[in-house]
């Protein structure tokens, strides 16, 4: 009878570590051509630039909003400007920022974050379109 109590503390531990664990969910990998249906198949879809201005001013997603992965702010900018709850595809230019920040908005409580596999270069690769800013 005493090895209840470890058995029913261990069973409280298992599951608090399941749900710690899906909260900061690791972000999904998403294709090009994936994410452009995806786009299209979502209502209102929160698509995230986290490139530079610049970059953003010479093309971007349509619809995508730019809050730089390299500003200081980033983390506070995402966290007041963006629903957690909501679906978001991040993307840069060849993937290296957009992967640092997939993870950083699943750490922050995004329950679903997606991440364009091999940024705008990979876009413009498949064919797709880039939206100047001009």
């Amino acid at each position: 009878m005493n090895f209840r109590y470890p058995l029913i503390a261990a069973v409280i531990l298992a599951v608090s570590a399941c749900g710690a664990a899906s909260q900061g969910r690791n972000p999904t990998a998403i294709s090009s051509a994936s994410a452009s249906l995806w786009i299209k198949a979502e209502s209102k879809p929160v698509v995230l630039d986290v490139r530079t201005s610049g970059e953003f001013a010479d093309g971007h997603i349509n619809g995508a909003k730019l809050i730089p992965w390299t500003d200081r702010d980033f983390e506070t900018r995402a966290s007041k400007e963006l629903d957690r709850s909501k679906p978001v595809l991040v993307y840069c230019r060849s993937g290296a920022r957009s992967t640092a920040a997939a993870k950083k908005l699943a750490s922050l409580g995004f329950t679903d974050v997606r991440n364009l596999e091999g940024g705008t270069l990979a876009w413009k690769k498949e064919g797709l379109p880039l939206t100047p800013s001009n």
